[in-house]
């Protein structure tokens, strides 16, 4: 793993890359910095790292200014003697936020903390990859959905659809003008025929159209509330699993 290092005392530097060295992951130190013009200088000009440790309180000022003069498109694990910083830390593209005298505990701690990310990372972009196949795929999606209707039966498109919805083992599916049919088809079925980029399966009950979708709002335990244009019985919710997937594909 490649870092660098901004920090202004020797003796902190030292300490640092102590801990490093005793760590079991293979640590490269490309860099060890002492002021935010030399910061600011290294990363335009060189390879970006894979981590910085960033001291907060530099002889030039503070490392936050180092945001503002250049683009710093890496995590940061932030350094200080003083926890007044902690929230303006966060504002960044931080990961981590270690009180000195820095231990080795704090630092394994802030490295498992980027492991992690990075692996959500890694499984988000795999997600936006299946989203983007099904995307190249849109063509052969279902256009129309055939409701049944006495002898007979009638279409229509399916961009008329606001949402699909399972209500006691029955799919319905809700127009824009809010009107309800019978869909003789399963959600798991619906979800695949569907164009992925018109509609989202927000969870087991329920599909929705983007065109539907009029806020989001946070909501407990890491999940989101959908507002739609439609009123349901059922508040809809995205689970906490999904909430990265379903901000990238109201985004595409």
């Amino acid at each position: 793993m490649n870092v660098i290092i901004i920090e202004d005392e020797i003796g902190a530097r030292q300490n640092m890359i102590a801990i490093f060295n005793e760590l079991k992951i293979e640590i490269n130190v490309t860099a060890c910095l002492e002021s935010i013009e030399e910061a600011v200088n290294w990363i335009k000009s060189n390879p970006k790292p894979e981590l910085g440790f960033f001291d907060i309180q530099l002889a030039d000022g503070v490392s936050f200014e180092i945001f503002n003069k250049t683009d710093v498109s890496f995590p940061v694990v932030f350094t200080t003697a003083f926890d007044e910083y902690a929230i303006r830390a966060f504002k960044v593209n931080s990961i981590d936020y270690i009180l000195k005298p820095i231990k080795k505990s704090d630092v394994e701690f802030a490295l498992k903390k980027y492991q992690h990310s990075q692996k959500q990372s890694a499984t988000d972009k795999k997600l936006l990859d299946v989203i983007h196949t099904l995307n190249n795929k849109a063509d052969s999606k279902k256009k129309t959905i055939l409701i049944k209707k006495y002898d007979g039966f009638i279409p229509i498109p399916v961009s008329d659809f606001a949402l699909f919805l399972i209500e006691n083992g029955i799919v319905y599916g809700l127009t824009h003008k809010e009107e309800r049919y019978v869909i003789n088809e399963t959600l798991d079925l619906l979800e695949n025929q569907l164009n992925n980029t018109d509609f989202f399966r927000a969870n087991r009950q329920f599909i929705a159209s983007r065109k539907t979708i009029k806020e989001v709002h946070n909501y407990f335990n890491g999940r989101l509330l959908l507002k739609i244009k439609l009123k349901t019985e059922e508040q809809i919710l995205i689970s906490k699993a999904r909430v990265n997937i379903f901000k990238q594909w109201l985004e595409m």
